[in-house]
């Protein structure tokens, strides 16, 4: 039978497990004292279950890659002024990453007459939360135990509606500790979940859909679209019906890469040879446009564009996630066809009008020589990749290149598994060279390393 919460931090444990929290990374501190007895003693130490790290900074972190691999929050929890400015950073990170991260803090007591000496007085702020207000999506901070159901299920909410960001809850010590005088009903926490995301203007997406298909030469630039994995199937479709080369911008702005690296229309290597030929660029969850539209002199930080005269179709929501205290928001481009919307939701409607177009088709052989084109100049890529990794293997230290390769010869054969990251259109075309030295899907080529890192 379960015990019924006694304290404002149990339910708080009931909160966690009410929306699904499998871990809560922390690194112990005395304003949250309370939930922490509550994780172990109320809640077993079980859904949620801690993770101890030894730093804040870590805790978060910890949070950040979980959400990036699951799609989901987790928390972390935070110790008062001192720990959030510990955790900053990260959280900061996972800002400009858009991963949902539900972060707890802990604050005074803020009845001052429950304050110990000197340590609780320096660990209490008024309010705590604008220290990281500039780069979360929401801060609260209940001022009573009857107010943390709602103030627990807006900021889960808000964190996983897109675009999906960290938010900060701060828990008064004294509400943690304070005694449950009446039972608090729970709401149903299904009827609080985020709303779709925003869908594509109909005109804009049959728009979008015609100058693609009408375009002597097409590209599409991704950047932030591997948040959805499941965009990469439809994204590689449009490729080929367009016979578009693929450019990815994951390892400049280290996001998550969409274009397997395999596919044949992937120019990423190349990508200002597709830039400079492209009359029309589609561009999906990209924020940096100069990085893929520019040049950049590293000594003197000119940009030389590379091509103006390109039309440019962008999908994302940029421009619902902006705050004016850090410039995340990248150089203001010109273009031609913005569309907010949910890029990876909007992907399959996008194949379908432009599948539709195609089927009246007159430049059919001009797009299948294109496509011919770009296998061959592809194919050309990766060997000179797997030639600069012959060459590096006995190189000191271990070139980025080389350990890539190691990874993806251990990752693809290990108990005869495929890579997570590998597509199933990728391994249908992996063709004599999937083996142990060949390319990951994902992976190769896509080092953070200085340069663009080669691989086997």
């Amino acid at each position: 039978m379960l015990t019924p919460p006694g304290y404002g931090s149990d339910l708080v444990v009931d909160l966690l497990r009410a929306v699904g929290i499998e871990y809560v990374a922390l690194n112990p501190g005395a304003t949250y004292r309370g939930l922490h007895d509550s994780l172990v003693n109320y809640g077993g130490n079980r859904a949620p279950e801690l993770v101890l790290t030894t730093h804040e900074e870590i805790a978060v972190a910890m949070a950040h890659g979980y959400a990036k691999a699951r799609g989901a929050p987790m928390a972390a929890v935070v110790h008062d002024i001192v720990g959030l400015q510990h955790a900053s950073m990260a959280i900061f990170n996972a800002f400009c990453d858009r991963a949902p991260i539900l972060v707890l803090g802990a604050t005074g007591p803020m009845d001052a007459t429950r304050r110990r000496p000197w340590i609780d007085w320096i660990h209490t702020a008024l309010v705590q939360g604008t220290q990281v207000r500039d780069y979360v999506k929401l801060d609260d901070q209940p001022a009573s135990i009857a107010a943390l159901p709602e103030a627990f299920l807006r900021a889960w909410r808000v964190a996983r509606t897109e675009p999906m960001g960290p938010v900060y809850l701060c828990l008064d010590a004294g509400l943690q500790e304070q005694a449950l005088e009446r039972p608090i009903a729970l709401p149903d926490a299904a009827r609080f979940q985020p709303a779709a995301g925003p869908y594509a203007d109909p005109r804009a997406l049959d728009e979008a859909a015609r100058r693609l298909a009408e375009a002597r030469s097409p590209v599409i630039v991704v950047e932030s679209l591997g948040r959805r994995p499941e965009a990469t199937e439809p994204l590689c479709r449009l490729a080929e019906l367009l016979a578009a080369p693929l450019i990815d911008l994951a390892a400049e702005s280290q996001g998550r890469p969409s274009v397997p690296a395999d596919h044949p229309l992937d120019m990423t290597d190349a990508r200002d040879e597709a830039i400079r030929e492209a009359d029309v660029m589609l561009a999906l969850d990209v924020s940096s446009f100069l990085t893929v539209l520019g040049e950049t002199d590293r000594t003197t930080r000119e940009v030389r564009v590379l091509n103006e005269r390109t039309q440019i179709i962008a999908i994302s929501l940029d421009d619902y996630a902006f705050r004016s205290w850090a410039h995340t928001f990248q150089s203001l481009a010109p273009v031609d066809l913005p569309i907010a919307a949910d890029a990876g939701l909007v992907l399959p409607a996008l194949v379908a009008a432009v599948e539709e177009r195609l089927k009246r088709d007159r430049a059919a052989a001009d797009r299948l020589a294109r496509a011919e084109r770009i296998a061959a100049r592809h194919a050309a890529l990766r060997a000179e990749a797997r030639d600069v990794v012959t060459l590096e293997r006995s190189a000191r230290p271990l070139a980025p290149s080389v350990l890539a390769a190691e990874i993806w010869a251990v990752t693809s054969t290990s108990a005869g598994r495929p890579s997570s990251l590998t597509t199933r259109r990728a391994r249908r075309r992996a063709g004599p060279t999937a083996s142990a030295t060949a390319c990951p899907p994902l992976l190769a080529s896509r080092s953070r390393i200085g340069d663009r890192a080669r691989c086997a």
